[in-house]
């Protein structure tokens, strides 16, 4: 034959195995996150949805199931990800763990209801059908279901930790069992700062299985430019600073230590502070009762959940985070991405996410003396409030936008399917 024949023949089978190659260098695979959709949309919940939602599609295919329909569900709908209903009793859905593990008869109660359902073999039905190659579990009734899913069908499981199980917040036995089901249950787990990862220990070194992926925000929405101070004028605009503080009213996120600043910089004589608090919880009754009983009604204006953060962050000068434990701080790096300084207690993953004295202030937490003086400076020096700002939003550019939270994540999930 001539030599002719043999090296088109060549041609064509090499051109064979490139398209195969290629073929399969473009496999989609199917990730399934579960997740119960009961609970209000917090820092871990909202992550997960702009995780979802930017994931890349030509490789990645996305579904979710859920037990019940809220806010973030809806939101992943809109965005055309197939999502599947299956329904649970939200008596399992909704009860608080610490509420129900002290209580002998509420968790047996808890426990059969959950194996009345047949939930977990339903949700394999579904991981069986759409071919699943791998499961991201969103919260604690997840992870148990999409562990042992996993460990039935033989699927890797992932999920992103945001709990420092060193802080006082869970040196009991809910922090243990959270710990236990992390730690035998999860093939990977994507905790939210080193501080989180360090927790997860065997003989003295960390885990392999636990890498750190920072919590990431969209920049460009996160814009000052972008977003009108429209509110300042709703609120009277006659106030010189506005400090604030975002999230859950709860005695873990230590509020009650920035109102008796605010009470002690007002007896001092510093006027036209208006401090927002943008959340609800079980503490704001108490705390409410303390602004009444301290005459600071005009110092203090509870906001309730903000729908809008963008309209208050654009009128902030300073943001207090006044966490007892705190794995991260989505509120911090959503403020630095709005050129607002923060200040923040020297916890958990907070000094990984605020620089001290460059981009905010950290002090040490339930030390109001050193929370006065760290305000005090803020409102007296407003070239620093400034730079601090400016290069809070550097920081975030350079390590915690969602583009980057989402390819690590992404990187992760491949390389757990293929492996």
């Amino acid at each position: 034959m001539r030599p002719e024949y043999w090296t088109n023949s060549l041609h064509l089978l090499w051109a064979k195995i490139m398209e195969l190659n290629k073929s399969y260098s473009k496999k989609k695979y199917t990730i399934a996150f579960l997740m119960s959709g009961a609970k209000s949309p917090r820092g871990g919940e909202i992550l997960l949805s702009h995780c979802i939602k930017h994931l890349k599609r030509d490789v990645l295919h996305p579904i979710v199931i859920y037990a019940e329909e809220g806010v973030i569900v809806r939101e992943i709908k809109k965005a055309g990800i197939d999502a599947i209903r299956i329904p649970l009793n939200n008596k399992i859905t909704t009860p608080f763990l610490k509420n129900v593990l002290y209580n002998p008869i509420k968790l047996t109660i808890l426990l059969m209801n959950f194996l009345k359902s047949m939930y977990i073999f339903k949700v394999m039905r579904v991981l069986r059908e759409y071919n699943v190659d791998l499961i991201c579990s969103a919260d604690t009734l997840s992870k148990i279901v999409g562990g042992i899913s996993g460990k039935c069908l033989g699927i890797k499981v992932v999920a992103h930790c945001h709990a420092d199980y060193s802080s006082i917040m869970f040196q009991n036995i809910i922090g243990r069992l959270l710990k236990m089901i992390d730690s035998f249950l999860l093939d990977a787990i994507l905790a939210v700062s080193e501080k989180v990862r360090s927790c997860f220990k065997g003989n003295d070194r960390v885990y392999s299985k636990v890498i750190t992926v920072y919590n990431g925000v969209d920049a460009e929405f996160f814009n000052p430019i972008k977003v009108a101070d429209s509110l300042l004028k709703e609120l009277g605009g006659r106030y010189q600073i506005i400090i604030g503080n975002i999230g859950a009213l709860d005695k873990f996120k230590g509020q009650i230590y920035l109102l008796e600043a605010i009470k002690r910089l007002k007896e001092e004589g510093i006027a036209n502070i208006l401090c927002l608090f943008c959340g609800t919880g079980k503490e704001e009754e108490f705390l409410r009762k303390f602004v009444e009983g301290n005459d600071l009604k005009n110092e203090v204006l509870f906001l309730g959940f903000c729908d809008d953060i963008l309209r208050v962050l654009k009128i902030l000068d300073i943001l207090v985070i006044t966490s007892l434990a705190e794995s991260f701080s989505m509120a911090a790096v959503e403020a630095m991405a709005m050129r607002v300084p923060v200040i923040a207690t020297n916890i958990g993953g907070l000094p990984e996410v605020v620089e001290d004295g460059k981009t905010g202030i950290l002090v040490p937490p339930g030390d109001v003396n050193a929370l006065c003086s760290a305000i005090k400076y803020l409102v007296n020096n407003p070239e620093a409030r400034l730079k601090m700002g400016e290069n809070g939003r550097l920081r975030v550019l350079e390590k915690f936008t969602i583009e980057e939270n989402v390819r690590k994540t992404e990187d992760i999930f491949l390389s757990l399917m293929v492996s």
